[in-house]
């Protein structure tokens, strides 16, 4: 198993300016956030340049979060759920350009209208599947993260139940021990155990 961490603790920073810390702390494997400031996935010169500097800071990445800047692969609007779903390709091909393998992608966002969970969860089933194909061409593992309280996916078995429907190899789960601790009072972490073997690496 190999230690590493998000970039997330750096958001707010242009990643490049953070590279010489993370080497000096130890870091060897990174999942980055893509983020406006802080990493661009869009720009293949930049993707290249990063790619150098990760090298010559002996750092992998390792992974990389979906974006999070409005992307959202439950949205019942068409229009909206497939400009999230490139967005989402657009992050795998920044990933592959890394070298890294394994990109982690929450299943939707925050469900303000109780009576669309539904709905919501198909939309969300079928962007999987759709970004599923797309990535196994390019040999992309997904990891499907648990998300917070009232979210699509925010408890282990949803998550569970998703990730078994899909007939692909390339799936697993990225368990999120920190939405987990805050789900806890909600579903008292049922499914935990069970989702070990799922667990993408």
């Amino acid at each position: 198993m190999n230690f590493g961490i998000s970039t997330m603790p750096l958001e707010d920073y242009q990643l490049e300016s953070k590279l010489i810390l993370l080497k000096e702390a130890g870091i060897e494997y990174l999942e980055v956030k893509p983020k406006e400031g802080h990493f661009n996935y869009h720009d293949s010169k930049y993707l290249d340049e990063m790619s150098k500097k990760f090298k010559k800071n002996g750092i992998k990445v390792i992974s990389m979060h979906m974006p999070t800047n409005g992307v959202d692969i439950s949205l019942i609007e068409e229009y909206d759920r497939i400009w999230s779903v490139r967005e989402v390709e657009k992050t795998a091909l920044a990933l592959l350009r890394l070298g890294g393998e394994i990109l982690v992608i929450h299943p939707g966002s925050e469900i303000k209208d109780k009576k669309t969970r539904k709905v919501r969860r198909e939309k969300s089933e079928q962007s999987l599947e759709e970004i599923l194909k797309f990535c196994e061409h390019w040999g992309i593992k997904i990891a499907l993260e648990n998300t917070l309280p009232g979210k699509t996916g925010d408890s282990i078995p949803e998550i569970l139940e998703i990730v078994k429907k899909f007939d692909f190899k390339n799936i697993g789960i990225c368990l999120d021990t920190g939405h987990c601790n805050i789900t806890s009072s909600i579903y008292n972490n049922s499914g935990v155990v069970e989702c070990l073997p799922e667990i993408k690496n």
